[in-house]
């Protein structure tokens, strides 16, 4: 743990000496006759290309081409200090024109993308291990299903033992609509549970504290109500997975196809550029 710290510490000085540098060094260029903009582009070009070169080094694991770890710290580094010379190439104001205006919100939500998908990769898969037993996301809705047909059966086997029993009609009205719920995905996200959840656990608190008082529910029935609880706790985990296991499958479908957008737009710039003006990028 200490060398990972030291390590992501020594990475991230490296990397602010760098954008200073860069920083430093576009301002003394721009006091020249060298234009800046046409060095600092294509800078930025070519780290663009490289930072898109991780996702066909993850299509190629077999390739003698460096670690995968390796790769993606670069990628990380790198990413930060693409920014930065983001920043310096339009002279840290909204560029005009309606392409140069569309390539630099692509490149926006790219970066963008990429820092979402870094908090996500740093704090989701600890999350998702401290929910139990990993859980394939396509498995997800059979299991659901597997959990509200053993949360029936025991309160249907409740109901045949005891006659009168309230729990057919506490599962109806407090019970059916949790486990039939779709998850609260935002509060499952910022929060690591649901509301609804909270609401829920509320109501089964009451409803034992009744029991004490006013025998709502006998012996039997709490000891059925304790089983389903556990079933509805397994719901509510089951509903934290698949909210972070979607996420950083669509987090995929963003940044991925933004990338590839970036690296269109940015040859078509090239190639507008190169024609107009004669070779200034």
């Amino acid at each position: 743990m200490r060398a990972f710290t030291r390590r992501r510490t020594i990475n991230i000085i490296m990397t602010l000496l760098v954008a200073l540098l860069l920083i430093g060094g576009s301002w003394i260029v721009s006091h020249t006759l060298v234009e800046t903009h046409f060095l600092t582009g294509w800078v930025l070009l070519v780290t663009i290309v490289f930072l898109a070169a991780y996702n066909l080094r993850k299509a190629f694991p077999f390739l003698p081409l460096g670690t995968s770890a390796l790769w993606l710290q670069s990628h990380i580094y790198a990413g930060l200090l693409s920014f930065v010379l983001f920043l310096i190439h339009v002279d840290y104001s909204l560029p005009n024109g309606f392409l140069e205006l569309l390539l630099a919100s692509v490149y926006l939500l790219v970066f963008g993308s990429g820092l979402v998908g870094l908090y996500m990769s740093r704090t989701f898969p600890k999350r998702l291990i401290e929910l139990g037993d990993e859980v394939i996301f396509e498995q997800i809705p059979v299991i659901r299903k597997k959990i509200q047909t053993e949360v029936e059966h025991s309160i249907l086997e409740c109901a045949q033992e005891i006659h009168g029993s309230e729990l057919p009609m506490f599962y109806r009205n407090e019970l059916y609509p949790f486990i039939m719920r779709k998850p609260d995905r935002w509060s499952h996200l910022v929060y690591g549970h649901s509301r609804y959840w909270r609401h829920l656990q509320k109501k089964l608190s009451d409803a034992k504290r009744l029991s004490d008082a006013k025998r709502l529910f006998d012996e039997e029935e709490l000891k059925a109500l304790a089983n389903v609880e556990i079933q509805l706790h397994r719901k509510h985990q089951l509903d934290t997975q698949e909210t972070l296991q979607s996420a950083l499958k669509f987090w995929l479908f963003i940044h991925i196809p933004a990338t590839y957008s970036l690296l269109t737009f940015t040859a078509l710039h090239v190639v507008l550029v190169q024609a107009w003006s004669g070779g200034a990028l």
